[in-house]
């Protein structure tokens, strides 16, 4: 599904089918040594394997640039990143 600039997503664990060129799924989320939280995204093939990514870092499925807004609950079963896209 392609997104229009300034949309966002919620990705939790498991697959996020939403993504024109995805799906992207949550792997993992915790807290790096430095207390800020991390989450391991799963992705397109384009990635090459897992991306690991921090608030405020962006990342690209197919031609749409997301960039991480919050991780929320990492540690948690409930834990999910919110992305908004910017390009």
């Amino acid at each position: 599904m392609p997104h229009e600039v300034g949309a966002q997503e919620k990705i939790t664990y498991g697959r996020n089918d939403r993504f024109a060129g995805g799906p992207v799924g949550g792997g993992a989320f915790w807290i790096d040594d430095e207390g800020r939280p991390v989450a391991k995204l799963g992705g397109p093939a384009q990635w090459g394997g897992l991306l690991e990514v921090r608030v405020g870092e962006t990342f690209t499925v197919d031609d749409q640039v997301w960039r991480v807004d919050e991780i929320v609950n990492p540690e948690t079963p409930d834990a999910y990143l919110l992305a908004t896209r910017i390009g």
